[in-house]
């Protein structure tokens, strides 16, 4: 596999990232910016004196070109839009396109294109919502889980998904970074009008108003699972990954192992939909950090902002200048004040800094256990040995499915599986929560998935009704 910075650098020269570490790199990001949006309404090219009276635009709203080390003496004297755009070609963000008839044409170069794409979603300051990248990708994955689809998927659909599901992820990143600028911008606020239209004009009608209704609407948990059990189903049709392989090695001739290739597209995809309802899950703690810090700032507002912070302001500019050698508590006897009424006695406290110890109540007082007996212990262990045999977890499930003697790949359905005690009902239960999950040495599937149309069957295993399923260890 090619290294990135050396494919990188020999399509572009080192000049083109110059740009962005010169002098002036701002002004040439603005000029370019200006430029590029100019262009679709003229046919996607630019004439150099448009360019230019382009240039002259940015340069009249204040911004002042400062000549580079590296320009020539001579040049100093020229107009300074002819320098940035002569830089701008000299770099490669521009192409110059000079016709036989002595027009001289401009287009962006495709890198400068895509580089500055990306340059404005890192500044844009619009709050990003659950839009429709992960619920059509959900929905797509969750139609593998029935033949007709796996037949009709191709190789750049599915890698399309994955792209979308990482966009997707970084949306709701951005979503986090945004109630995290929310936060930083509430402790810089100094009146409660501000902490208040922040939290009610911006926070709630673009955060909670938005993202958060288009979760609920998305029902994006749910979709996760059908896609998920969908590429379930995918890595076991053979028929449908050979002719996916077929598809790839027509779009990607130089592969030269297209069936590691799509495993490996396979388990990223997995990979990324399971890190959806995680980094969704962060955005909340953010949310409730913001929540906090919010309530915090507009309560010490409030403190210090009273119509008696002047007068407190002169008690303590007293007590400061006069009374500097007394504590807190012995300034009744020195100074005519009504006993201190604090609303946080954690901050200043009646004798220091310090939070006072405060001693329960006897009566509140719970008395010690005497020691277990030997008997006290031994029905703690039976207890604890019933409380494990009836916990659902993994490796029951694991164990039960070893239990079977299965051969990799062979199938057993649950009509013939021995279920007799509670143990063994639990071991079922067990199977069916844990899936899914990514320790599992087993695949199961129900007979509603096998056969949507066909009735629900069940099985009458130890007084309950089990629906019908195959277990098959991987």
């Amino acid at each position: 596999m090619a290294l990135l910075g050396t494919s990188l650098f020999s399509e572009l020269s080192p000049k083109f990232f110059g740009i962005l570490v010169s002098t002036n790199a701002r002004i040439y990001l603005d000029v370019i910016d200006a430029l590029e949006r100019d262009m679709p309404a003229r046919g996607d090219a630019l004439e150099r004196a448009e360019a230019l009276q382009i240039i002259d635009g940015v340069l009249a709203m204040g911004v002042v070109y400062q000549p580079e080390e590296d320009e020539v003496e001579d040049s100093a004297a020229t107009h300074p839009a002819s320098q940035i755009l002569r830089r701008l070609i000299g770099a490669r963000w521009l192409e110059e396109d000079r016709r036989s008839d002595y027009r001289r044409t401009l287009y962006l170069e495709p890198a400068a294109q895509v580089l500055l794409e990306a340059f404005r979603t890192m500044v844009s300051q619009s709050v990003a919502s659950f839009t429709g990248k992960l619920r059509l990708v959900c929905d797509r994955l969750a139609g593998l889980r029935y033949a007709h689809s796996r037949e009709e998927l191709i190789w750049e659909e599915l890698k399309n998904c994955l792209v979308q599901v990482k966009a997707g992820l970084r949306e709701l990143r951005l979503i986090r970074k945004q109630v995290e600028r929310y936060a930083q911008r509430q402790l810089k606020t100094a009146t409660l009008a501000e902490a208040l239209d922040i939290i009610y004009n911006e926070f709630s009608q673009l955060i909670t108003q938005q993202c958060y209704r288009e979760l609920i609407h998305a029902r994006l948990p749910e979709r996760l699972r059908e896609a998920i059990e969908g590429l379930g189903e995918l890595e076991r049709d053979e028929v449908a990954l050979q002719k996916l392989r077929e598809d790839l090695l027509r779009t990607w001739p130089d592969c030269g192992q297209p069936a590691v290739e799509l495993v490996r597209v396979i388990e990223d995809l997995t990979l990324a939909l399971g890190d959806v309802e995680p980094t969704a899950d962060r955005v909340d703690s953010s949310t409730a950090d913001f929540a906090r810090r919010s309530r915090s700032r507009i309560r010490y507002i409030q403190d210090v902002g009273s119509s008696r912070r002047q007068q407190i302001k002169i008690i303590f500019d007293y007590v400061r200048d006069h009374l500097s050698d007394s504590r807190l508590n012995d300034l009744e006897d020195r100074l005519s004040l009504p006993a201190p009424r604090l609303s946080d006695v954690g901050l200043v406290g009646t004798a220091s800094l310090s939070r006072a110890r405060r001693t329960m109540d006897p009566a509140l007082r719970r008395k010690v256990v005497p020691a277990l007996t030997d008997e006290d212990q031994e029905e703690s262990l039976r207890e604890m040995d019933r409380n494990m045999r009836n916990a659902l977890r993994l490796d029951r499930a694991n164990r039960f499915v070893e239990a079977l003697d299965l051969a990799p790949g062979e199938r057993i359905d649950s009509s013939r599986l021995q279920v007799r005690t509670e143990d063994d009902v639990l071991d079922v239960i067990s199977c069916l929560v844990f899936a899914s999950a990514g320790g599992a040495k087993y695949r199961l599937e129900t007979s509603r998935i096998q056969t949507p149309s066909a009735p629900v069957l069940c099985d009458a295993k130890a007084g309950f009704e089990i629906e019908r399923f195959e277990v098959e260890r991987k």
